[in-house]
Order: structure tokens, then C-alpha cells, then sequence
């Protein structure tokens, strides 16, 4: 006698569910440029619409985390020519 799997819904316990707002990566129409503009006192994003996910990975050897920024085209190419050794991953949104 063979059994067959069933798709049955996970279990999900509703005092766990995600608010949709706080997944990242989930298209909410225009993000803009989380790029800090703003002086050493205060952050100032850019604002500008964004159009890349933007991955850091320093590979200096001293384990430091990995980046995810959400950038426009300016703050992206700024990013390029001030990290010349790390590893960028740039895609699009």
C-alpha cells in the first residue's frame, strides 16, 4: 500500500504572524534611497527613488557583517568608487 503526501497548511500561530509592512523585500511600490546624506549629528537619507539592493561584503579578513543597502543610481556608483575592495553585489529592485 503506497501512501501519498497531502499539502497540508503550516501550522501558524497567530501571535507570531508577520506584518506584511515589516518584511523586507516585499515590493510596497516606491522605496527611496536609504543613503545617509546627514552630518556625524544626525542621520538624512537621500530620498531619492531606489533602484538597487546593494551587498557589502568586506573581505578585509576581520569578519566584519555583511550590508544590504537600498540605493539609487548616484549613491550606488558613490558606493562603488568608495569601497574598492569589498565585495559588492549590486541587483536590481
Amino acid at each position: 500500500m503506497a501512501r501519498t503526501m497531502e499539502s497540508r497548511p503550516a501550522d501558524v500561530d497567530a501571535g507570531h504572524a508577520a506584518d506584511l509592512d515589516e518584511l523586507v523585500g516585499i515590493d510596497r511600490g516606491r522605496q527611496l534611497c536609504e543613503c545617509d546624506h546627514g552630518d556625524d549629528e544626525a542621520y538624512a537619507a537621500c530620498g531619492r527613488k531606489a533602484k538597487w539592493r546593494v551587498t557589502v561584503d568586506c573581505v578585509c579578513g576581520e569578519n566584519h557583517p555583511r550590508t544590504v543597502e537600498i540605493l539609487c543610481s548616484r549613491c550606488m556608483r558613490t558606493l562603488r568608487q568608495s569601497h574598492g575592495r569589498e565585495a559588492i553585489t549590486v541587483r536590481p529592485l
